[in-house]
Order: C-alpha cells, then sequence, then structure tokens
C-alpha cells in the first residue's frame, strides 16, 4: 500500500510540476503552501559560493525564511563557515561575521549544519553576544553527536539526521528522535514519504528535507507533507509554494 501511495505523489508530483512548466498557478489541496512549509537557503544558494555572506544576502532577497551553513573550526578554535576542515592559508567567513549578519536580519533563522563539535560550546556565547540566540538552531546532528550538543549546548534546539531505509519501523524511528532530545528530523528529500511525515507529525516533531531543486521534487515532498525544504534555489521554491 504504501509504495502505490508513494506512486501516486510521484505522479501528481510530475502533473504539478508541468503546469508549473507552462506558467499555471498550482495549489495543494486548494490552499497556496506559503506559510506551511518554510524554505531554507542551502549554503550555496543561488550559484554562490559556499558558506558566503553573499548566499545568504541572496537566499533573503529569494524570500528563505532560514539560511544555512556550515559549521567548522580553524586550529585555535575559532568558528569558521567551512563544510570541511579548514585549510591554513585559506580565508573563511567567521561565526561571529554569520551571526553579525543575522543580528542584521532579525526575522531570519540560521540552521547551522554541524561539521565538528570540538568546540562547539564557543556556539552560544557568539550567540549571546550577537544578541541572536533565538534565531538559530542546529542539523547535522547525529547520534554520536547527542551528548556533545546537550553538554556544550543545552538552550540550543537540533534536529537529528537520519538515512532512512524501507525496512524502518517508523514509531521507532520517532520514537528514537524524541528521546534523543531533537526537535524533529533532517534527511535527504529521497526519503520523504507520506507515511514517514505522517508518523513524525503524530508525534509532534517537523521534518525537514534537504536538498530540493526541482520543481518536480518541490512538489513531491510538499504532497507528502514535509515541513521544511532545504533548496540552493530558493528562488524558483520560494515561487512554487506561494
Amino acid at each position: 500500500m504504501g509504495d502505490i501511495l508513494l506512486f501516486l505523489y510521484k505522479a501528481v508530483a510530475f502533473l504539478l510540476s508541468g503546469l508549473y512548466s507552462i506558467g499555471l498557478p498550482v495549489r495543494v489541496h486548494g490552499k497556496p503552501l506559503a506559510g506551511r512549509i518554510t524554505v531554507t537557503a542551502h549554503s550555496g544558494c543561488m550559484g554562490l559560493a559556499d558558506n558566503s555572506i553573499e548566499a545568504m544576502e541572496a537566499g533573503v532577497e529569494a524570500g528563505a525564511q532560514i539560511v544555512e551553513f556550515d559549521l567548522n573550526y580553524a586550529a585555535d578554535g575559532t568558528p569558521l563557515l567551512s563544510h570541511d576542515s579548514p585549510q591554513e592559508g585559506e580565508t573563511y567567513v567567521t561565526l561571529a561575521q554569520a551571526f553579525a549578519f543575522l543580528r542584521e536580519h532579525p526575522n531570519v533563522q540560521a540552521n547551522v549544519d554541524v561539521k565538528n563539535t570540538a568546540y562547539l560550546e564557543k556556539v552560544p556565547e557568539l550567540a549571546a553576544q550577537a544578541g541572536v540566540t533565538e534565531q538559530i538552531f542546529f542539523t547535522g546532528i547525529e547520534e554520536k553527536d547527542v551528548a556533545a550538543v546537550q553538554e556544550k549546548c543545552p538552550g540550543i534546539p537540533y534536529y537529528l539526521n537520519v538515512s532512512v531505509s524501507e525496512e524502518d519501523d517508523l514509531n521507532a524511528l520517532a520514537e528514537k528522535v524524541a528521546v534523543l532530545g531533537a526537535v524533529g528530523l533532517n534527511t535527504n528529500w529521497s526519503n520523504a514519504t507520506p507515511e514517514l511525515i505522517r508518523v513524525f507529525h503524530k508525534n509532534g516533531m517537523p521534518v525537514s528535507v534537504w536538498t530540493v531543486n526541482e520543481p518536480k521534487a518541490v512538489y513531491r515532498v510538499a504532497l507528502c507533507g514535509a515541513d521544511n525544504i532545504t533548496t540552493r534555489s530558493p528562488d524558483i521554491v520560494c515561487s512554487l509554494i506561494k
């Protein structure tokens, strides 16, 4: 039954993307998606450099409510924006600079994608100094990282990153995410199914999916009920869910 439902959702998504491609307005269940689904601008959205202030600015200008950036550290422990381990001699945006950007955009949230927990205690310190504590949350958190997050950043909410397979007991998965103290699930968009999201919603938790760029995929995860879409093309996604 689940496979049939997913096939139907994919088929409807394909039809909706076709309507979009010829310029016809599209609504789901008779209602616009805006207000139900948030859009997160990927750290390298709009074709700009990953983890740059320019990408954040472009994401906000495109209509995203959330900007994403990757958290790593210099050799001396300074928090930097970098997907991989920072290299000596390279220039990086600092977390302090990213938080200064947030301070200038009080209605924007930041998805801090944690790549390393070594100096994680510096995040709440910098956030408090910038006055942006209420604007940030973590993703990139796996089960092995939970203890460090809870110890070093007890006031910052986090989504649990999980790869979901067809064999998983979804109710057990939702219970595990809740027991680990996460506010919700963050997973690849290809894992999104109506049943997965129904189970998490039943347990009071949102589901965020990454990284969705094509209209067909946007409609598929929207029809499934995803709460947040992370994308390199926030302009396209925002136009689709108006």
